[in-house]
């Protein structure tokens, strides 16, 4: 009994017992106030995801939570608002320094917050957020710590965002937020044709995942803006429309995995801008759209140009398009593109083949062929 009632003095313990009861936020509010040794590790579980901010607001001082329930923050009441010193947010910092992970909805509640506290960070220990953007962000407020490493932006369909929504966002980001390793932009709309934000060097981001429903030069700026940081792993859309992706500067010259989602004309054109020269496993996914067979074929022989000594693990899927009518036989068509060039991958040891096709690749005698150096192992689907 003694062992036990010593055990609970060590701080490890405590929180292990916390983290099992991550789930259980109501056995973790019980354990906060059961004793005062469970206190801290509880309401560090506790307050560690936060996906609503509701539970702050009465936290707030009274003379910004007055701000906040009569004029929800406006710009005019902001204005000129003289911030309460320190003793007043001691409450609501209490909580605060305890969150890691913020899905935030609606960025104006901390937008405002982070205005009146000028050159503070509201959530300090902040390690990945999740933000819907409804207007720029105020050069004068730090809205991201510099102890985030994963940063979602997302634009809620009905709000017609604002192009410099995105361009301040990135810019706060770089400035603040040097750790970042993964940044997500989402279901965006823009009305401007490109970003004027000059290229922005994140010295530690290493993915990064584009599906949004932009403008085709929009993407291209936005990938011109990223494209020199050290990024080795890229999921992207490309919009239905066609691109000029000829550019001056190199694209993402450190990239080791790649997911594209489009046509296979459009994944082509991307490909070809593609700097990298280790990239080892490409993805491309066609689900709508033209995929005619010259186009296959093109983007075959570039894939082979741009990754054929390094490519390791090769994922092809061709969906039923309204250009193809006989599909068993593009299947074959596609299949007699493709297999040809199977030596020239020097390394490749995976090939996925989802094609719009009820055929077997078993059915398919170059599968057996000899010349293929590394491959171990061929997989073949029906879409």
């Amino acid at each position: 009994m003694v062992s036990s009632y010593r055990a609970l003095y060590i701080s490890e313990i405590l929180s292990e017992i916390s983290y099992q009861l991550e789930d259980d936020r109501k056995s973790l509010s019980r354990l906060a106030r059961c004793c005062k040794a469970f206190s801290d590790p509880a309401l560090d579980v506790l307050w560690r995801r936060m996906s609503l901010f509701s539970p702050f607001i009465p936290l707030l001082p009274p003379e910004v939570l007055t701000l906040w329930v009569e004029y929800q923050f406006s710009a005019e009441s902001i204005a000129g608002f003289q911030c309460p010193p320190m003793h007043e947010w001691k409450a609501f910092d209490a909580y605060a320094r305890r969150v890691r992970i913020l899905y935030s909805g609606a960025s104006h509640f901390l937008a405002g917050v982070a205005t009146i506290r000028a050159d503070f960070n509201v959530f300090p220990f902040l390690r990945s957020m999740s933000m819907q953007l409804q207007e720029p962000i105020q050069p004068e407020i730090r809205l991201f710590p510099e102890t985030l490493q994963s940063l979602e932006i997302s634009g809620p369909a009905y709000i017609n965002c604002k192009d410099s929504c995105i361009q301040t966002a990135l810019v706060h980001a770089a400035r603040h937020a040097p750790f970042l390793k993964h940044l997500h932009v989402e279901d965006y709309s823009y009305n401007s044709d490109r970003l004027d934000t000059p290229p922005l060097h994140f010295k530690h981001l290493r993915s990064v995942e584009i599906s949004a429903f932009i403008s085709s030069n929009v993407l291209k700026s936005l990938c011109c803006v990223l494209a020199q940081s050290p990024v080795i792993e890229l999921k992207i859309e490309l919009p239905p429309t066609s691109c000029i992706w000829d550019t001056p500067q190199s694209l993402f010259p450190h990239l080791e995995r790649v997911d594209i989602h489009g046509t296979p004309a459009l994944a082509d054109a991307f490909i070809t801008n593609v700097s990298s020269p280790c990239v080892r496993s490409l993805t491309v996914r066609h689900s709508r759209g033209p995929a005619r067979l010259a186009d296959c074929s093109r983007l075959f022989s570039t894939i082979v140009n741009k990754c054929g000594s390094s490519l390791q693990s090769l994922s092809l899927t061709i969906s039923r398009s309204p250009v193809l009518h006989n599909h068993d036989g593009v299947a074959h068509d596609i299949m007699d593109a493709l297999f040809p060039l199977m030596p020239n991958f020097e390394h490749l040891e995976e090939l996925h083949l989802s094609l719009p096709s009820a055929t077997q690749v078993d059915d398919y005698p170059a599968v057996e062929a000899s010349g293929w150096p590394a491959l171990r192992r061929v997989e073949f689907m029906a879409t």
